[in-house]
């Protein structure tokens, strides 16, 4: 069997949740993950204590439809001092529509800290590409289970990250002083 060139590649998070057949099961499970465990144990204190804030924070918008207040935890990472989060779900996630929507009114928790960010879409296919990359060079496991990346094989010189940049969005955080 030849391994599919393609990024991402069967089994990985973004395939799945692109994937109409395995879409339904790889939320659901998402969703059961982060709604009883992981927002629950975040928002008390329990994960920041443990270090988790350092991979993921809190990201609260206001719905788009209901106006209701929606909370997410998310995986970010610094690069240049700048918090980046990734929607491996594109512009389909509830979250970046919300976003997209109130932006004036979404909160970041960070650990014990809350704070309202300046967000910027990353736009230019050219910055998205170097941050898939740091991120592949940074976090090979991560990005393996997320997208399918082999870093034994795989070049991310050679093209093979092009079919992510219209399907992941990447968003700075800025915390505004």
């Amino acid at each position: 069997m030849v391994p599919n060139p393609e990024l991402p590649r069967k089994g990985s998070f973004v395939y799945d949740v692109i994937d109409d057949s395995e879409k339904k099961k790889a939320l659901d499970k998402f969703k059961m993950i982060n709604n009883y465990l992981v927002t629950p144990l975040y928002r008390i204190g329990i994960l920041p204590l443990l270090g988790f804030s350092r991979i993921f924070l809190l990201l609260i918008t206001i719905g788009r439809k209901t106006y209701k207040r929606h909370i997410f935890p998310l995986e970010y990472h610094r690069i240049n001092n700048t918090i980046h989060i990734f929607s491996a779900r594109g512009t389909e996630a509830d979250w970046f529509k919300n976003l997209q929507k109130n932006p004036e009114k979404v909160e970041v928790k960070l650990g014990y800290h809350n704070f309202k960010p300046k967000i910027e879409i990353i736009h230019s296919k050219k910055e998205k590409l170097e941050v898939i990359k740091w991120y592949v060079h940074k976090h090979p496991n991560a990005a393996k289970h997320i997208f399918g990346w082999n870093s034994k094989t795989d070049d991310p010189n050679s093209g093979i990250l092009d079919p992510l940049i219209d399907l992941i969005q990447i968003i700075k955080l800025h915390k505004e002083c």
